[in-house]
């Protein structure tokens, strides 16, 4: 069968049709079909079925794991997930089965690299550290010219008032922030990373972002002499780096 994406491989239409029932996937659009075909040829084995999965989705899982480790640690996560998602083990077929199209294939494939690669971590280095100029620099499409002129007048003060924020935050919540705003990931791979619902994981990046605002406020509180207007207009910054940039529909 081939493909919306040009993908050719071996699969019995009838094999498809079972593998689609069996994840109530008729309803999907034509990619993530084509991307349920794929991973029930790679399910089976069929050689371009994996040779497009190594091309195509190997790279989102190499681009995951390289924010935790070097070449190496990245190397083995790569290693981790083919046997995972590829390899039927101890009488269970492929883990690439459990995908079920409800987001996109590449996504779900950086989802796995990682919970593999914060596995492959020793527990004191799990503590994953956002990066403060990354989160700054999410674009805010909206943002005016009073927002303009206060960020460049204080972006050192809100800067350091941000980044402790964040640091404040426990594991968990810095995590969450970090796959959502960083890593690429929606609420669905989130979700599905911790054992969550949907509703969960919006309600925890939710949490986190409350989180931020509330004790930059306060540390900002503590380094400026602003007005409470004055103050108000600095934290709408906030707000805009954490949900500008189109970043929040994902």
């Amino acid at each position: 069968m081939t493909g919306t994406s040009g993908w050719a491989f071996d699969l019995p239409p009838s094999e498809l049709e079972a593998w689609l029932s069996a994840r109530d996937a008729h309803g999907l659009d034509a990619a993530r079909r084509a991307e349920l075909a794929l991973t029930c040829a790679c399910a089976r084995g069929d050689p371009r079925a994996l040779a497009v999965f190594e091309a195509e989705f190997l790279p989102w899982a190499r681009q995951a794991a390289s924010r935790f480790g070097d070449s190496a640690f990245v190397d083995e996560v790569c290693q981790q997930l083919r046997r995972r998602l590829l390899v039927a083990e101890g009488g269970r077929a492929p883990r690439i089965g459990d995908y079920r199209g409800r987001g996109a294939l590449d996504l779900y494939v950086k989802a796995v690299a990682v919970r593999l690669a914060l596995n492959a971590l020793p527990p004191a280095e799990r503590a994953v550290q956002l990066s403060d100029e990354a989160l700054l620099d999410v674009p805010a499409p909206a943002e005016d010219p009073e927002l303009a002129v206060m960020k460049l007048t204080y972006r050192g003060e809100f800067k350091q008032a941000f980044t402790g924020a964040v640091r404040a935050l426990d594991e968990e919540a810095r995590t969450v922030l970090r796959l959502y705003y960083l890593d690429g990931l929606g609420l669905a791979e989130v979700a599905r990373l911790y054992g969550w619902s949907v509703p969960t994981a919006s309600r925890r990046l939710a949490s986190a972002r409350a989180q931020v605002a509330a004790q930059t406020r306060a540390l900002l509180g503590a380094q400026l002499k602003l007005s409470p207007t004055e103050l108000d207009s600095l934290l709408r910054l906030i707000d805009s780096e954490l949900s500008g940039g189109g970043l929040a529909s994902r």
